[in-house]
């Protein structure tokens, strides 16, 4: 399971190298990668994190062309990364990767060695455990629901939102209590979400590290933070105000901008496709209409009428045209108005991926 998360990855790293025109015609090994010193430290860190993905998978990949030719190698003036050269430290944390440690093991490796590595070599250590925090949140999610976890969980918190790590002392089953014990050290947080805890990665934590990260990484993880500590939605309902929510959109779409091709556009770009549709349609529990008319609430209607004037924003595009279908409608929201938003999601995460 672990192999095919870095597999995908992988290819996904292959995509946006392409897209990026970093990789050329000439093939080389799984075991040294050629890099080209390049202007941006993005190039740098996409080329490093596929060099330590392909270390990291270590399970017999059968490399195929993928409609193009996977390994090739750089322009002139490139330096090797391989598995003699690498940094010692790098070695050792793809030794801890590799063998399916769960994200404490890597925390406690990345707070006592990040700062020995250089800036680029750090956002890949931080970017790995991301994606290693993703696959064990799943993990960690099933042993959670089996036996009476989840009960003893409720009974101590009261069914807060957030369980207390407090409270982790008084976990009286041993197995729960080692469990719980170790998703806290591997940065997640425990989030009520419909009755029941489920590990979500700590985005503030992970801000922990920021003073060994470039701008750009510390940007995104001030993105997610700002996500995952306060989930637009919960149980049908929303949790911050549209205004709020309209703030968000603005805030990711300025990073898009300044990161067109930033190394987490992806992961910001599916942020923003989300804060939009809630935008557009409300929740279930959070409508934007009036229960009983039909008609669009007063302050949703001025919140989109404000975020529509700043005509420089894609957000700001988008919102004008669904108000133009809104008005026309008379200012009833029903299907006539809510079959249009698949297609002005679409146009807008479009237009957010054409900005060079």
């Amino acid at each position: 399971m672990f192999c095919n998360l870095f597999v995908t990855t992988f290819y996904s790293l292959i995509d946006i190298l392409y897209e990026n025109d970093i990789l050329k015609e000439d093939k080389i090994s799984l075991t040294t990668i050629r890099m080209k010193e390049v202007e941006f430290m993005n190039k740098k860190i996409m080329i490093l994190i596929l060099a330590l993905m392909i270390f990291i998978v270590g399970c017999g990949i059968d490399i195929k062309q993928k409609e193009k030719t996977l390994y090739e190698s750089l322009e002139k003036e490139a330096y090797i990364i391989d598995d003699e050269n690498m940094d010692k430290l790098i070695k050792q944390y793809n030794e801890i990767a590799k063998s399916d440690n769960e994200p404490y093991t890597l925390v406690k490796f990345i707070d006592e060695n990040i700062k020995e590595v250089a800036e680029n070599e750090a956002v890949a250590m931080i970017l790995i455990l991301e994606e290693v925090q993703k696959e064990y949140a799943k993990r960690y999610a099933d042993e959670l629901f089996k036996d009476n976890n989840q009960q003893e969980l409720l009974n101590l918190s009261a069914g807060e939102l957030l369980f207390n790590k407090a409270k982790i002392e008084e976990i009286k089953n041993a197995d729960l209590k080692e469990l719980v014990s170790n998703i806290f050290a591997g940065k997640y947080k425990l989030v009520n979400i419909g009755g029941a805890y489920y590990p979500v990665i700590d985005y503030e934590g992970l801000k922990a590290y920021a003073d060994y990260l470039p701008e750009e990484i510390r940007d995104y993880l001030n993105i997610k933070a700002k996500s995952s500590s306060i989930p637009p939605v919960l149980d049908g309902e929303m949790t911050v105000t549209h205004e709020e929510l309209g703030q968000r959109l603005v805030e990711i779409e300025k990073y898009i901008s300044k990161y067109p091709k930033g190394i987490k556009l992806q992961d910001v770009l599916r942020c923003y496709g989300e804060c939009l549709k809630l935008y557009l349609e409300g929740s279930v529990n959070s409508p934007i209409y009036d229960g009983e008319t039909g008609k669009i609430k007063e302050e949703i209607m001025a919140d989109y009428i404000t975020l529509s004037s700043r005509k420089e924003l894609v957000t700001s595009k988008a919102i004008s045209k669904y108000l133009e279908i809104i008005q026309a409608n008379e200012n009833i929201i029903n299907e006539n108005v809510l079959s249009h938003v698949p297609e002005i999601y679409s146009n807008a995460i479009a237009a957010l991926e054409d900005i060079q």
